[in-house]
């Protein structure tokens, strides 16, 4: 169990770099357009990184279940929890930063979190925690769910394909 929430973690954390990349590469070419392009490319990178390692998951699982070795659900929680540790735990200290104003995280939060950056530039463009509003933080939230439902959905349809043959 442990093998395969680190395993996800670790495909978390190359995905996001590599839209951390993506990030960089695109910003250079300007506004408008441009930034709706990078949003869906690092969506995108991020969507088929999780998925792809899913639909291997779910093929190692369905070899261990042929052998008789049991998979466990817990396993599955586990790994989707493990690709949504980061997005929440910034999204929390966000909220504590906007809300607190003690000190500045949004722009951190960006840098955590490169696939959605330009969704967070599209909904408050300013660099300060302080002028994000409570509409604006709750319109972040439902970008933390993304990495979990990139990993569960695919990797249960493809169990479930499996099981159907």
């Amino acid at each position: 169990m442990r093998a395969k929430t680190i395993k996800a973690f670790l495909r978390y954390i190359a995905a996001e770099l590599l839209c951390l990349f993506v990030d960089i590469m695109l910003a250079a070419l300007g506004k408008g357009v441009f930034r709706v392009i990078c949003l869906v490319c690092t969506v995108s990178v991020l969507i088929c990184v999780l998925a792809d390692f899913a639909l291997k998951e779910a093929a190692a699982d369905r070899k261990r279940e042929r052998r008789g070795e049991k998979v466990s659900r817990a396993e599955l929680i586990c790994a989707a929890a493990a690709v949504t540790v980061i997005p929440l735990i910034s999204y929390a200290v966000l909220c504590i930063s906007a809300l607190g104003g003690v000190f500045e995280f949004y722009g951190i939060f960006k840098l955590v979190n490169p696939a959605f950056m330009q969704l967070y530039n599209f909904i408050e463009p300013s660099a300060s925690s302080a002028d994000l509003s409570a509409r604006e933080l709750a319109a972040f939230l439902p970008a933390a769910a993304v990495p979990a439902l990139a990993f569960s959905v695919p990797y249960m349809l493809a169990k479930k394909r499996q099981n159907n043959r």
